[in-house]
């Protein structure tokens, strides 16, 4: 069996590149296990589409992975701009259609909505600071840039507030998109419980 080599190494390197590598190796039933320097996890799929439910799916890994990216970028653009802040909520809803990866019908197979929301916790209350902020955690987040690049359409709101409340970034999301915010929700559930 012959296949064709691509280059792993660029013709050139700058001086500043950093390579990410990660492996990956088939558990069987679409499961997969993921090592990254010292750290393994695991992908998977619903069981409804043949997987075993016993990890997140890659795309839901994606999701996951910008929401920890933009933290990082926060934390960084904040501490450059000396802005505190106590806390930091953020939570995504991507949407995709699935007739893509199916292949019935030809239309991209990863997101082609995504709304993040990003809470902070802060007494930051000069707009024209926020914007600066925010302007560059948009910049310079690798994650919401990829997600641009690839012609998603992404809607990113930003809160600014003195009092942060946990899950405030999921319900205000969930409100956007016409769904009923969590802890409405928690509520209910434990009051007819």
């Amino acid at each position: 069996m012959t296949s064709a080599s691509l280059p792993t190494v660029p013709n050139t390197s700058g001086p500043h590149d950093k390579r990410i590598r990660a492996k990956g190796t088939w558990l069987g039933s679409m499961r997969t296990r993921v090592g990254i320097r010292d750290f393994s996890f695991d992908i998977d799929e619903p069981v409804a589409v043949g997987g075993t439910n016993n990890a997140p799916t890659p795309m839901e890994f994606i999701a996951g992975a910008l929401n920890g990216c933009v933290s990082v970028v926060v934390e960084q653009v904040a501490k450059e701009l000396r802005i505190d802040f106590t806390a930091l909520e953020t939570y995504s809803i991507a949407t995709q259609d699935t007739r893509g990866f199916a292949g019935t019908a030809d239309v991209s197979p990863f997101f082609h909505s995504y709304r993040l929301e990003i809470h902070v916790e802060t007494a930051l209350d000069d707009p024209e600071l926020q914007r600066e902020f925010t302007s560059q955690v948009h910049r310079r987040c690798p994650a919401i840039n990829l997600v641009k690049t690839a012609g998603v359409n992404m809607v990113i709101n930003w809160e600014f507030a003195t009092e942060v409340a946990p899950g405030s970034a999921e319900d205000a999301c969930n409100i956007a998109l016409g769904y009923a915010p969590r802890t409405a929700l928690t509520t209910a559930a434990g009051a007819s419980a």
